[in-house]
């Protein structure tokens, strides 16, 4: 029976990356319901701003988290899992009411596809 061998940097490098995209997300977050309350926007652009959210935090949760520049998609799609997974379970413990499905297909696509997209750049746009 063969075993399979799990890689200690990679899966460091992907939570280490999670992470981050957690923390980024919950400071731009702050910061949009700052302007959320001193702003009367429509629903619309609640959702537009949320998906930007996202993207941004798992971009710079990959950029700046990856350090092994190797196997740039596999690592940004379990970051992106992964990141969604967290933000989920946190909106959990504050007690958030979720009105959608957080694991709608659409999420989890688009969550899948930012990783993948960002860890092809954190890959490849980084010094080596």
């Amino acid at each position: 029976m063969n075993r399979i061998k799990i890689d200690k940097g990679f899966v460091i490098d992907v939570l280490r990356s999670a992470l981050i995209a957690l923390i980024v997300s919950i400071i731009l977050i702050i910061a949009f319901a700052f302007v959320l309350n001193a702003l009367d926007l429509s629903g619309a652009v609640i959702d537009a701003v949320n998906g930007a959210v996202k993207l941004i935090s798992i971009l710079a949760g990959a950029f700046f988290g990856v350090k092994n520049l190797d196997k740039g998609v596999l690592k940004g799609v379990f970051i992106g899992l992964i990141f969604l997974l967290l933000s989920v379970l946190l909106m959990k413990v504050f007690n958030a009411e979720l009105k959608a499905p957080p694991f709608t297909a659409l999420n989890v696509c688009l969550s899948v596809l930012f990783g993948a997209v960002s860890g092809i750049f954190a890959v490849n746009f980084k010094k080596r």
